[in-house]
């Protein structure tokens, strides 16, 4: 099969289409605890893109991997923890 985009290609225009989508969740009434959970998702995301492809860390052996993925998914729920204990009272 013959790719047309190259992997750093598709994950710029990934990165591209999700911060549009970001852009787009931030403004109006969307904006709320839920928009916010959804811009963490998506900022989560386009964090991995990066530090797979554009870090080099696609290659590496897994436990490499799941320590900057981990550490990632740790400071996304920790941003979203405020939040929510915010919500609960």
């Amino acid at each position: 099969m013959i790719h047309i985009l190259h992997r750093r290609d598709r994950s710029a225009i990934a990165l591209l289409l999700l911060t549009i989508l970001g852009v787009l969740l931030s403004r109006g009434a969307v904006a709320a605890f839920a928009g916010g959970t959804v811009l963490m998702v998506v900022a989560v995301l386009k964090a991995r893109l990066v530090v797979l492809d554009y870090f080099g860390f696609r290659g590496t052996p897994g436990p490499w991997r799941a320590l900057l993925l981990g550490w990632i998914a740790l400071v996304g729920c920790g941003a979203l923890a405020s939040p929510l204990l915010q919500a609960i009272r």
